[in-house]
This record gives structure tokens, C-alpha cells and sequence, in this order.
């Protein structure tokens, strides 16, 4: 059974830490936490949250300090992370995952941080959430409504979320193939799951909805990293798949004329025929405006009327 962290409620602690890439700015940092804080969240950023090296937030033996603090510390209630890029990989060996199961709590990101949460699953099952990083959206105003909104609901009521479609403006997802399935959500940045093949931490998708989106990768990458995950029979043993953003990646038509596929044309072809339900275009990734998807927890693709549904609580 997955270990469910405690629900986040007013007055309680958010640790900020910043386990990948390092923020763009201090002011950026400041305005995410004056956003937590008028929510009526007490903050507390990591020791190295801010520290720069090359293109990590400090070196890998401080990113780690700042993990394993926050999970020691007993006065910190939840973790949010500053952004994504990359990092997480480099940390997975090194990590106290004995620690971590002995003091679950909520734990928040997505992109590199796909890294930790699929880890964290495999070697804890402890619930960790996909969803609004604080340099990257709740310090943006564009979008925060529908992010922090999704976030909160989640982290804080020890109910079933429902859609997370509700709030979006979006009414439906697309359909690929239609269907409906149930299982355990898992999944992430497309670029991390196919990071974590073949290692320690290598990860089941047998029976489970399986989430993925990505940020800056050309096409004929999306498709190879698409026919490496079913290489690996990762998507073919699931019981549906659904897609989020995929930012930045549709290429332009080229100058001389090389021809190219749109992206969705290749999430069809790549997983049109493998006799499950599944959709894309659904609101989460590397947009301003994202939802928070619970990994371990129990969800519904209803691919045939565009919806995703998480039908059990993710917090206690």
C-alpha cells in the first residue's frame, strides 16, 4: 500500500528547496514565498536553496543536505521545489530513502524533478505530487489561480480530487483511442522516465495510468523516446495513457522543405494501436497553468470523453 503523507492546512511549514537547476532569480524566489505566505503558509528555505554551480543549485552533496533536512525536520509539513532542469539523477544513489520513508510528507515538482518522485515510489511508496513548482508558477501570476487552486484542494482535503479538468477552462481532453481504465497513477517528464530504464530505479507500469509531458525536445526525439519506452514494454502493459504539454517541441516547417510530423500526430501513431484508452492535451507540464497529479494514487482516464479522475484521497 502507498504511504499517504498528512494533509497541509494553514499556519503549517513549507520547506522550499531546489534539487536540479538553480532559480533565475532571488526576486522570483521571494515573490513564490509572499505567495505562500498570503495563503497562510509558513516557508522555510533550504540552506542551499539559492547557491549556483554551474547548472545545478549548488553541488550535489548540498542538494542532498537540503532533502534530507527537510525530511528530518520535523516542523516542516511539506516540500515544494524551486524548479526542475537537471540534477536529480546525479543524487539518486546517494539519497537516505530509510530517512525518507521513516518521516513521509508531502512532497512537490515536476520536470527533472520526475527524478525523485519515480524514486521515491520505488524504493519508499510514498505518495509524492506532480504538480506547481514555486520559481516556476506560483511566482507567476498567469495561470496561479488554476495551479495553487489544484494544489491546495489536493494537499489539503483528505477526499477524492475528482477531474482535473475542474477550473482549467478546459472542457475536454482529445481522444487517441477511446475506453475507460483505472489504475494507479505514474508517470512525468518523458525525458526522465526514459532516464530511469534499466537503473535501481527503474519503475512498473503494469496495470497503472501513465502520465507523461515534456519541454523543448524536438519531434524525432519525442518518437524516439516514445518507441524506447515500448521497446522496454513500458506502455503496452499499462491500462491507458494520457499526455500533458509537450512546450516547446512542435517544430517549424524547415527552409528546405524536410519534412516533419506535429507532435500529436506522433503521440497517435506511437500509442493509437496498443488497445488501451488513451488522451492527451490535458493541463499539466511546463506551462504556467498546471494541475497536481498524485503518483501511486488511483485514477480514472476516460479517454472516450476526454476526462482524468482521481477517485481516492492523496493526503491522510
Amino acid at each position: 500500500m502507498p504511504i499517504k503523507p498528512f494533509r497541509l492546512e494553514p499556519g503549517m511549514t513549507v520547506g522550499i528547496i531546489a534539487p536540479a537547476s538553480a532559480p533565475g532569480s532571488a526576486q522570483t524566489v521571494e515573490n513564490g514565498i509572499k505567495v505562500l505566505e498570503e495563503h497562510g503558509y509558513k516557508v522555510k528555505l533550504g540552506k542551499y536553496a539559492l547557491e549556483k554551480n554551474g547548472f545545478f543549485a549548488g553541488t550535489d552533496r548540498q542538494r542532498l543536505t537540503d532533502i534530507h533536512a527537510m525530511f528530518r525536520n520535523p516542523k516542516i509539513h511539506a516540500i515544494i521545489c524551486l524548479r526542475g532542469g537537471y540534477g536529480t539523477p546525479r543524487l539518486l544513489k546517494d539519497i537516505d530513502y530509510k530517512l525518507i520513508k521513516e518521516h513521509p510528507k508531502i512532497f512537490v515538482g515536476f520536470s527533472d524533478i520526475t527524478g525523485l518522485h519515480i524514486a521515491f515510489s520505488q524504493m519508499t511508496g510514498l505518495v509524492t505530487f506532480h504538480g506547481p513548482m514555486l520559481a516556476s508558477n506560483i511566482a507567476n501570476e498567469k495561470g496561479r489561480e488554476y495551479s495553487l487552486g489544484s494544489l491546495h484542494r489536493i494537499l489539503s482535503k483528505p477526499e477524492p480530487f475528482g477531474s482535473i479538468l475542474k477550473g482549467s477552462g478546459i472542457r475536454r481532453g482529445r481522444t487517441i483511442r477511446k475506453g475507460r481504465a483505472t489504475g494507479a497513477l505514474i508517470g512525468g517528464n518523458l525525458s526522465l522516465l526514459v532516464t530511469h530504464l534499466g537503473t535501481p530505479w527503474d519503475f512498473s507500469t503494469k496495470g497503472k495510468i501513465v502520465f507523461i509531458e515534456d519541454i523543448g525536445e524536438a519531434n524525432y526525439r519525442i518518437d524516439r523516446m516514445l518507441t524506447h519506452l515500448l521497446n522496454a514494454g513500458k506502455l503496452a502493459d499499462a491500462a491507458g495513457i494520457v499526455f500533458g504539454y509537450f512546450t516547446d517541441c512542435e517544430e517549424k516547417p524547415s527552409a528546405d522543405g524536410r519534412p516533419t510530423q506535429k507532435i500529436a500526430e506522433i503521440l497517435c501513431e506511437r500509442t493509437g494501436r496498443l488497445g488501451i484508452p488513451v488522451a492527451y492535451g490535458f493541463p499539466f507540464g511546463h506551462e504556467s497553468m498546471t494541475a497536481t497529479l498524485p503518483l501511486c494514487i488511483k485514477a480514472t482516464l476516460d479517454a472516450t470523453k476526454g476526462d482524468l479522475i482521481i477517485e481516492e484521497s492523496a493526503v491522510k
